[in-house]
């Protein structure tokens, strides 16, 4: 019992350490790279892509593309949570990639990705970046089919809207996008998160709005319809005079438009979408029934809500209901931002809440469960422009309370 008990500490103190901001942000996970468990072969070093979990064995003389698993080319994207799952995506935008749809076990001694639902099932996904944990126990997700290698772009099958019932890992549906909203084969790289808009009393009237950075729409999902529709409007194309800010060390020149998409709570049936490209200092809204309306004339109905100001561009942001407050992952200054609603939108009243020049580094996603603001950091544009160090933790999942997170800043109303 007193081993035990040492043991226990030992554990708690070394999560303690790994809080930042004044306790604001705990640390749940952190890789120096990511490793694998299927089917209890573990995945752990780069020797492992000599073999595979059926057993079979390779030689080392491998062309790169028919490696099952090269470490270093595994890079997380995407978070979601649920239950003692922590789901973690890592896209195919290299070779050797075994399992796109991952979960760890939170309980688990080791944090190695573990293929969701089983092995078997996600072998027939391609490419998965940011998913959504619906009000129904349903983890939405895009698989956009692509296989993104440099100079070997390849278009694996088209892409698509799926869910999964969380409660027994079985597929619920899968619906491919239409033509008429992949604008050209750039589009469906450009898929990249999805958001959720329904209510636990209407599971079957449910909305999905997705991003397309790369073409820069949005693209609207009904399931009780099973139809898709675009939305093109100039709010959703990225802002030159915000282009290369520095991230990870690097200077950001990329185009990326519409990347995220936070939704109000619900009042008299209407909810607000907020929502910014990557490239830009500026947020805009648009009440949710606007855009269920199919061939309705938007021009005149989203709104410019102001500017964030000067270093503030960022990725993924949520709305935390309790404090009326959307956070933002901000990958200009290693930081999470905060904003009040209920306020203008302008730099004095937009605060960091945590910054953090280490575990910060590219905020990729973050979510909201209940009162917890999650986000998963992984410096991709380390790993895009230079080279990650793999004898230093590279990847990052940390959680704090929004409450606390928002105490100290001008967002503490």
């Amino acid at each position: 019992m007193f081993k035990i008990n040492v043991i226990l500490f030992l554990i708690n103190y070394v999560i303690a350490q790994g809080n930042i901001g004044d306790g604001k942000l705990k640390q749940i996970f952190s890789w120096k790279q990511i490793g694998y468990d299927i089917h209890g072969v573990k995945y752990r070093n780069s020797s492992d892509h000599e073999r595979r979990p059926d057993g079979i064995i390779f030689d080392q003389d491998l062309e790169e593309e028919e490696k099952f698993f090269i470490q270093y080319n595994n890079v997380p994207i995407g978070l979601q949570v649920y239950a003692d799952k922590v789901f973690v995506t890592v896209p195919r935008r290299k070779y050797g990639i075994p399992s796109t749809l991952n979960y760890v076990d939170r309980s688990a001694p080791s944090p190695l990705l573990m293929p969701y639902p089983s092995f078997e099932e996600v072998k027939r996904l391609v490419s998965v970046y940011r998913p959504a944990v619906d009000e129904c126990d349903r983890l939405w997700m895009v698989d956009t089919g692509l296989l993104e290698v440099p100079g070997a772009r390849k278009q694996l099958q088209p892409p698509a809207i799926l869910a999964y019932d969380l409660p027994t890992g079985t597929l619920l549906f899968r619906y491919v996008f239409g033509s008429a909203v992949l604008i050209n084969e750039r589009t469906s790289g450009g898929l990249t998160s999805i958001t959720i808009d329904v209510q636990r009393s209407a599971c079957d009237d449910a909305y999905a709005y997705v991003n397309d950075l790369a073409t820069e729409g949005l693209v609207v999902f009904s399931l009780k319809q099973r139809q898709f529709w675009r939305i093109n409007h100039p709010s959703f194309s990225h802002d030159e005079s915000a282009m290369n800010f520095t991230a990870a060390g690097s200077v950001i020149n990329w185009k990326d438009g519409v990347f995220s998409i936070a939704l109000s709570e619900t009042r008299k049936s209407i909810r607000t979408a907020y929502y910014h490209p990557l490239v830009s200092t500026h947020e805009f809204s648009i009440d949710t029934r606007i855009l269920k309306q199919r061939g309705f004339n938007f021009n005149n109905q989203f709104k410019d809500l102001g500017t964030r100001g000067p270093n503030t561009q960022s990725s993924k942001h949520v709305y935390h209901a309790g404090t009326r407050t959307l956070f933002f992952g901000n990958v200009a200054q290693d930081a999470i931002l905060c904003w009040n609603v209920d306020v203008p939108l302008t730099p004095e009243n937009v605060g960091i809440t945590v910054q953090d020049h280490q575990k910060l580094v590219y905020i990729s996603d973050m979510i909201l469960k209940e009162d917890e603001v999650w986000v998963l950091a992984n410096q991709i544009p380390r790993f895009v422009y230079s080279s990650l160090d793999i004898n230093e933790d590279n990847y990052f999942i940390l959680s704090g309370n929004a409450q606390d997170l928002i105490r100290g800043t001008v967002c503490d109303k």
